[in-house]
Formats: structure tokens, C-alpha cells, sequence
């Protein structure tokens, strides 16, 4: 395995992006940062000349793909032991492939869902009426309290170092790769919902946290139609992960699934 150089991008692009949906949060970031930035690293191996294994650590995490099933994992293991990241993500295959041998780390899995289809899920939430709160698009300076809202649902909290996510949203927003919408009640943030990746014609949907003690307001319509309306208006496909047992439900229920993902979280505990 080799660390990716700027003439190599061409081509793991065009690799990845025949399977994005498997892929989707190392296409947007390669495509918008580029194999080498300042919180952006890339590996690929090749074999007779051709990419068979990407690897790319973004921040405290590594994204792995591969068209392959069964893939060789010393090299990724060579790679953790050198950059212990906090959270490793990929197709389900391969973190099952990695579960095995990776030392301080527990695994989760779940399924991945293109969520363009907003309207259906309107009417599976009850109809498309109109809704009183206010969502604007926050702004840089609102990344810190929005980080403490996520971090505040175990959903996040086992993933994000709270500062780490607040630097990744102020970044996003500032560099427009991404995007959150909020809603404000009682001189506070009390919902949130982002896109945490997105490039022309695609974006992650992910960070929908509404304060406990505000829910049932219609928050979670709210955000829905306001964030999904944008994207849709703009041509890109919405895509989202979920691992939870009601979440996966509630999105086979209105979306179409399109793969399943894995993701090993350290933990500190050996094995």
C-alpha cells in the first residue's frame, strides 16, 4: 500500500464512484479536497496496475473500499497501528473482515438509504402541512453549540470527540461541503439536522438531534422538508446511514435501500 499523490486522484475517483453508495463519504471528500490536505490523508493499493483497496483518513476516522469481497486486512491493520483513529467505517463485509482482528474496538452495522423520496416520507409522517418553526442555516459560529447538542445523544457521543466535531461542521460550513440547519427556541439550539458530506449531484444526510424536552413540536418535519427540499431543488441525492433497529425500519418503510455499511468504534479495550 502507497500513499496517493495528486495524479493518482483521477483515477480512485473513477473507482469509487462505480459503487458510491458504498462509498460515498470518501468520494465527496476526495473529489472535494483532493488525496492530501491539511486533515486529509489517502492510500490505495494496486495490483498489475490497477486500484484494488482505498483508504482514507478524514480527521479521527478511516473510510476503507474496496470492489473486492474478501480483501487482504494487514495493510489497514499496518495503518490503525500507526494512526489509531477512533472510528473505522466501511461496506458491512469488511468491517466483519476487520471485527475479528482489531484490538480495542467494537463493531455496528446497518444499511444505507437514498432518501430523495421526501414525499412519500411526508405522508408516512402524516401529510405535508405546514409547520410554524422556524429552520435557518446556521453559520460557523454556531458549530460549537451545535456539536455540544449531538454529542449530547449516545448516537454521536460514541463517535466524535466533541472539539473534532465542532472543527468538522465549522470547516464544512465555511467550505460549503456542508450544511446545517437548525432551529432555535428559548435563545438556544434545541434541533439540528446537516449534511455531513456533499459534491455536485450527492450529499450524507446525517445529524438529526432534537433536545428531548422539545420533541413532538414537529421538529423532525420540519428540518426533513427544509433540508431535503433544498437538496432535491439542487439536483443532488440525498443519501443516509442508519443503525438503530426503529431507524433502519422507519427508512425501509419510505426510502430504498441500497447497501449495508459497517463501522468499528475504539473502545480502549483490548481483546
Amino acid at each position: 500500500m502507497r500513499r496517493a499523490v495528486q495524479q493518482d486522484q483521477g483515477a480512485i475517483l473513477d473507482y469509487l464512484k462505480k459503487a458510491v453508495a458504498e462509498c460515498i463519504y470518501m468520494y465527496i471528500d476526495i473529489l472535494n479536497y483532493g488525496v492530501a490536505s491539511e486533515n486529509l490523508a489517502v492510500w490505495l493499493q494496486e495490483q498489475s496496475g490497477q486500484i484494488e483497496l482505498v483508504v482514507m483518513k478524514y480527521f479521527d476516522s478511516f473510510q476503507i473500499y474496496s470492489h473486492k469481497r474478501g480483501i487482504d486486512v494487514e495493510p489497514i491493520l499496518n495503518l490503525l497501528q500507526e494512526y489509531p483513529v477512533t472510528m473505522v467505517s466501511a461496506r458491512r463485509d469488511i468491517i466483519e473482515q476487520l471485527e475479528g482482528v482489531c484490538s480495542g474496538y467494537d463493531a455496528a452495522y446497518g444499511s444505507v438509504f437514498d432518501v430523495s423520496h421526501i414525499r412519500r416520507a411526508f405522508r408516512v409522517m402524516g401529510g405535508e402541512k405546514s409547520c410554524a418553526l422556524e429552520v435557518t442555516e446556521a453559520v460557523a459560529d454556531d458549530a460549537a453549540e451545535i456539536a455540544k447538542l449531538l454529542c449530547s445523544d449516545d448516537t454521536f457521543r460514541v463517535n466524535y470527540q466533541e472539539d473534532d466535531l465542532a472543527r468538522q461542521l465549522a470547516e464544512r460550513i465555511r467550505t460549503h461541503t456542508g450544511r446545517s440547519a437548525i432551529i432555535r427556541m428559548d435563545g438556544r439550539i434545541i434541533a439540528h439536522n446537516a449534511t455531513f458530506a456533499e459534491a455536485e449531484d450527492v450529499a450524507v444526510v446525517s445529524g438529526l438531534v432534537i433536545r428531548p424536552e422539545y420533541r413532538g413540536l414537529g421538529c423532525y418535519e420540519a428540518l426533513v422538508k427544509f433540508l431535503g427540499g433544498q437538496l432535491i431543488k439542487e439536483g443532488k441525492t440525498p443519501y443516509a446511514f442508519a443503525i438503530s433497529d426503529k431507524t433502519v425500519r422507519y427508512h425501509r418503510a419510505v426510502y430504498t435501500e441500497c447497501g449495508e455499511y459497517g463501522k468499528l468504534v475504539k473502545t480502549g479495550r483490548e481483546k
